[in-house]
């Protein structure tokens, strides 16, 4: 789609952005403007570039107006896909430029892209897959007039009929994935009433964080001509389950996964755990820096409601093969296909986060890892709350923040993602998300939940 031939079918196209709230923004441009797309792109705001927190309230920082200022999404049209050929709409992703034709400073895709080539320069490449849970809600309204909240599905956990309660729409989905070039290794209901987990096939970070992106698009479209709606937040119905966005993440060097366990004639050096040292370096560095960069990896008050034991959302600061219960969960792999299958997932992820802020924050910190030499703590091969106090603090288990707040604190005083991201982008980011703790951190989650549940 990045030639004139590519602009036969198309009657508009949606370009978008995902902003610090964690919101997909985006304008339409019609037919007769699509050649203009990927060079002059579209008019965003201040506002609605990444000064609007998750209730569109408006936002500024010493660095930036939220009154004056404008500035350019530019359309990547080498990542466009068609949305309903039907109709005729498609879409891209947006980069943000400042009108002198510079990357502005809060382009969150941009920030993701300078650390891949900061990887590449390490001579390491990522390769990132990501799991997006969801809920699915029938739509209407009660007798009395009061919005319907009703999951989809009442089946067991993870059952076969709860998947044939949404059929449906779980093929529809499929097929319409499929169409837009999202390619979805498998997808199943998960544990909750209504829930669903889609996994997405493995991607360079940019277009990994795209196809999520376009993703979520998607599955809002079906769900409506299916007559539900979908939920993408951490936490849709109190009580209920809760919905990660899992970042799964390997690495390449020298032509070898360095999550790949050693060939059994053990021709390929490993470290402890079947690991390469510089594996074992990146899960060091992802906990070590997991404390202050967790507001990056979901950022709403109800993310931390999520970031609770029992719940497999990586509430504890350790690692462990196959350990859901822990932050960082190594995945080996099939006997015999580790090369192509071995690599960590990050749980604490969900659906508030902007992805490509969260995705840029785990690779910089699997990165930093590496250029410090950090050992790589003990795995854990427990649920870490089974543990006792004195095993935990041997062992250097320790909670994440338990509250938006405290994580907001430790981001704003973070000196290393300050560094990665520079100050204009994160004070944008701080500032957004400190507006929803102050207007809701202290309200009760289900009044949090009934704010947020259709907003991301």
């Amino acid at each position: 789609m990045d030639h004139p031939g590519g602009f036969d079918d198309i009657r508009a196209l949606l370009v978008s952005h995902i902003d610090n709230a964690g919101i997909s923004r985006g304008k339409v441009l019609p037919h007769r403007r699509l050649l203009s797309a990927g060079t002059h792109g579209v008019t965003i705001s201040n506002s609605t570039g990444f000064l609007f927190s998750v209730d569109d309230h408006l936002n500024a920082t010493a660095a930036l107006d939220p009154v004056v200022g404008d500035l350019r999404g530019i359309a990547d049209l080498s990542s466009s896909a068609m949305l309903d050929a039907e109709s005729g709409l498609a879409w891209a992703p947006a980069d943000l430029y400042a009108l002198d034709g510079t990357v502005h400073p809060t382009c969150t895709r941009s920030a993701l892209r300078g650390v891949v080539d900061d990887a590449l320069a390490a001579h390491l490449e990522f390769t990132v897959g990501v799991e997006l849970e969801c809920v699915v809600f029938r739509d209407g309204l009660h007798a009395s007039g009061s919005a319907l909240l009703e999951p989809a599905t009442s089946a067991p956990a993870y059952s076969t009929r709860a998947l044939l309660e949404v059929e449906a729409f779980a093929m529809a989905a499929l097929d319409a994935l499929e169409s837009a070039g999202v390619t979805v290794e498998q997808m199943h209901p998960e544990f909750g009433a209504g829930q669903l987990e889609f996994a997405f096939a493995p991607r360079d970070p940019v277009r990994a964080v795209d196809d999520l992106a376009l993703a979520r698009i998607v599955l809002v479209r079906v769900a409506r001509a299916h007559g539900l709606r979908v939920s993408f937040a951490p936490v849709p119905i109190v009580g209920g389950a809760t919905n990660g966005c899992h970042v799964h993440v390997s690495a390449v060097r020298d032509r070898r996964n360095v999550f790949a366990e050693a060939e059994p004639s053990g021709s390929q050096p490993s470290g402890p755990h079947g690991l390469s040292e510089d594996g074992g370096r990146m899960i060091a560095g992802i906990l070590d820096r997991l404390d202050e960069g967790v507001a990056l990896l979901g950022g709403s008050v109800l993310s931390f409601t999520r970031l609770r034991p029992h719940s497999w959302a990586g509430s504890e600061v350790c690692w462990g093969p196959a350990n859901r219960e822990a932050a960082i969960r190594f995945v080996g792999g099939q006997a015999g296909h580790g090369a192509e299958q071995a690599n960590i997932e990050v749980k604490p992820v969900d659906g508030a986060a902007n992805p490509y802020l969260a995705v840029a924050a785990i690779l910089a910190a699997a990165l930093d890892g590496v250029a410090r030499d950090l050992p790589l703590p003990a795995p854990v091969h427990v649920d870490p709350s089974t543990l006792t106090a004195e095993q935990r603090r041997a062992a250097d288990i320790r909670p994440l923040p338990a509250d938006l707040g405290s994580a907001l604190h430790r981001l704003e005083s973070s000196g290393f993602f300050r560094g990665v991201f520079g100050d204009v982008l994160l004070d944008a980011y701080l500032a957004t998300r400190r507006h929803e703790w102050e207007a809701y951190g202290e309200l009760p989650p289900e009044a949090v939940a009934d704010v947020v549940r259709w907003r991301y």
